[in-house]
């Protein structure tokens, strides 16, 4: 007979820890057996079991807030003509989506069964009256007719009853569904007068202040309705774009004037033909951020910065040269800025980063995404004194690859070592790199290749280790690394990543009007809104419109 060995005192802990889990799991086995959902659990669903969902149901069910791109149309990109399909009147005839064109139209995709769609068209009567501030507009049911679940004799029972005062047409078949690639109903795509989706609605629209939001992008455009908000909330009267936007004008205006934004907000203004803006912008600029020759990269409560940027000054630079062709006027202003280029932006032949006037030295480093080598050829072309930092710039640029399986590029260049630093990359700061590449046809196969495989799996995180990691606390999802990626899209012709890009960018516009910040980028609660979001993603829409 064996011995009986005492169990120590670290096994019995062990045995009660195995014989509670056993147990949880036994009654949360049981609980579920026990647990039959209602309809009101299963949205969309009156059967309320799961096992009569469509695969293409069960996937808009189980996908999270987080991955809500998911769910959307697959085969319809935002600021791209919506494909070409038709549906059949209530007499059978074939009526194609381009017959709507001259108008703003609406189409939600709808079923009668569904209590979801149920909901949204009790609400039919307060979106017509929103819509009637804004002009004539097309609002379009498209029945999902498979003639087994939904079939025409329900769609017009259901219609007459509940005196729905619009025309449905019948996607008979579900072939306008499939093309589009839907995934659930109600699904709604808004149009613009030539057919081009503005904004779409893969959910439930709730409230008539969120279906006036998506109807105001399709009818201004989404880029003009958050620049609305960027002037109307985050300008000052001398026409400075503070970094944060909060309830409270004053603290808003407490924030910095960063002269990256107030760039981008000059190249927007071009985009749009909008001299007004352009002249207002630059005027804060030349009277506010320039002192001494120098123009500052930020401005805190009024004072400039003694600190001036490559980046910044490079982009002031290209956008008057862009204004100058298109409305005449910049020479003098040009010229200055190249002077300011060659005064504090090169040194020992080579870009740097800043100069500082307080200390009188120049930054000992380069930064890739600092080197727009586009505006830089342009520049060595009119001034042969700058032809010399522009070879050096894409030579460190180009050869700054971090790797083969890593195909981005390291943050900066330190001139002082002569190596690249291996510092955390910034995604913003490097998507930044890549469009500068794009603009340039430098941008290499495999770097797009790593783009796209990224944006078919979890998309493209905050910040990576050199490695190619996520770094702990970054693994989230930021409006200006989709908008610059739609950009790079863009200049690449690749419309598939540039439609993806868009919809991950989407994913944190706030719809809904009974806001002051509609229209804006960040938190439904007003928070998380910086200017850097809003003018990249405005930047977004017009490259790509």
């Amino acid at each position: 007979m064996k011995p009986v060995i005492p169990l120590s005192k670290l096994e019995k802990i062990l045995i009660i820890i195995l014989v509670i889990l056993a147990a949880v799991t036994i009654a949360g086995g049981m609980l579920l057996l026990l647990y039959t959902p209602d309809d009101e659990d299963l949205p969309g669903q009156s059967s309320g079991k799961k096992a009569d969902w469509s695969q293409e149901e069960q996937m808009a069910q189980e996908v999270s807030l987080d991955d809500i791109t998911s769910v959307l149309p697959e085969h319809c990109d935002l600021n791209q003509k919506i494909p070409d399909v038709s549906f059949e009147d209530e007499n059978g005839k074939e009526v194609s989506v381009r017959a709507f064109e001259g108008k703003v139209t609406v189409l939600t995709f709808w079923a009668s069964w569904c209590p979801d769609c149920q909901k949204e068209l009790s609400l039919l009567n307060q979106f017509l009256d929103r819509a009637k501030g804004y002009g004539e507009i097309n609002y379009v049911l498209i029945n999902k007719l498979d003639n087994l679940k939904e079939t025409k004799e329900k769609a017009t029972q259901y219609l007459s009853k509940q005196e729905i005062p619009i025309n449905t047409y019948y996607d008979n078949g579900l072939a306008a569904y499939k093309k589009l690639g839907l995934h659930n109903i109600p699904t709604t795509i808004f149009l613009d007068e030539q057919g081009i989706i503005r904004a779409w609605s893969s959910r439930q629209i709730t409230e008539a202040s969120v279906f006036e939001g998506f109807l105001k992008d399709a009818v201004e455009g989404s880029a003009a309705v958050t620049c609305e908000f960027v002037t109307s909330h985050m300008m000052d009267s001398k026409g400075g774009i503070h970094t944060i936007y909060d309830t409270s004008r004053e603290k808003t205006e407490a924030s910095d004037v960063l002269c990256e934004t107030q760039g981008a907000m000059l190249e927007y203004a071009v985009l749009k033909n909008d001299r007004e803006l352009f002249d207002k912008i630059y005027h804060y600029v030349n009277s506010v951020m320039k002192t001494h020759g120098l123009t500052a990269w930020k401005v805190t409560e009024n004072k400039p910065s003694p600190v001036n940027s490559l980046l910044d000054d490079l982009r002031i630079i290209k956008a008057l040269m862009a204004a100058n062709r298109l409305w005449g006027g910049y020479d003098e202003a040009i010229n200055d800025y190249k002077k300011e280029l060659l005064r504090y932006g090169v040194s020992n032949g080579s870009y740097v980063d800043f100069y500082d006037s307080k200390f009188k030295k120049n930054g000992n480093r380069f930064t890739l995404c600092y080197g727009d080598l586009k505006t830089m050829k342009e520049l060595s072309i009119q001034e042969e004194r700058l032809k010399e930092p522009y070879e050096k710039a894409k030579k460190l640029i180009t050869e700054g690859k971090i790797s083969d399986e890593f195909p981005l590029y390291y943050s900066w260049y330190n001139y002082k070592t002569k190596a690249y630093e291996k510092d955390d990359i910034n995604m913003a700061e490097a998507m930044v790199t890549l469009l500068h590449l794009a603009e340039a046809d430098q941008l290499e196969e495999d770097t797009i290749a790593w783009l796209k495989k990224e944006m078919d799996q979890e998309g493209v995180k905050a910040r990576y280790s050199v490695e190619g990691k996520v770094i702990d606390g970054y693994h989230y999802d930021s409006t200006a690394v989709y908008a610059l990626i739609a950009m790079i899209a863009e200049r690449i012709g690749d419309r598939d990543l540039q439609g993806k890009a868009l919809k991950k960018m989407e994913k944190m516009r706030i719809v809904n009007t009974s806001y002051v910040y509609h229209g804006a980028f960040g938190l439904e609660d007003g928070t998380g809104i910086t200017s850097f979001d809003q003018v990249m993603a405005m930047l977004a829409y017009e490259y790509t419109n």
